[in-house]
């Protein structure tokens, strides 16, 4: 993976991130520093760790199915991404997020990363290196970081405003490396 690839998968992967933590910011009343580092340590540290562990998951399956492992890398990008854009282009009721309490704010952390999981295992079955995926680590971690800290600070009115269209773009920007990871194997 080359860099713009990796934050292009970072600050696709931490669309809901952003997006849960300005509608969660509602929730939080007044916003003081520590309660902002809580809220984007949280988000992402569990980013973070279930892409790795998904990785981690990946590589152990991937000699099993090496043949179609490209193909199937694909198919979950593929989901996520049409997924992701089909909710940000979906016209439905806003979302309530509580972001008080640890076990609340665990919770929201790991609905946004499930997608960092399956993004995960798809980058093992596309044979991305332990370095890419430790550098992907990082920047995903530092960029969700920086994404629930907007979040918390702007709140939900941005959110509203900006949320729906970065759903959209975020999946389309999955979708094409997922692309990519096919042409690859072709």
């Amino acid at each position: 993976m080359d860099i713009i690839e990796i934050l292009l998968m970072s600050l696709s992967l931490s669309v809901d991130s952003v997006v849960v933590s300005m509608s969660g910011s509602v929730s939080l009343g007044r916003v003081r520093p520590g309660k902002i580092l809580a809220v984007a340590l949280a988000f992402g540290l569990v980013q973070a760790g279930l892409l790795l562990s998904g990785w981690l998951l990946g590589t152990s399956v991937a000699s099993l199915v090496h043949r179609a492992a490209h193909i199937i890398g694909f198919v979950i990008l593929l989901y996520i991404g049409g997924s992701m854009a089909w909710s940000g282009c979906r016209k439905c009721g806003e979302e309530k997020v509580d972001l008080n309490g640890f076990s609340r704010l665990l919770l929201a952390a790991a609905a946004t990363s499930i997608d960092a999981f399956a993004a995960g295992v798809s980058l093992a079955m596309s044979d991305v290196g332990r370095t890419d995926i430790f550098l992907l680590t990082f920047v995903l971690a530092a960029v969700t970081m920086a994404a629930a800290t907007a979040g918390v600070s702007c709140g939900s009115l941005v959110g509203r405003k900006f949320g729906r269209p970065a759903k959209v773009g975020g999946g389309i920007a999955l979708i094409a490396i997922g692309v990519k990871l096919l042409c690859g194997a072709l």
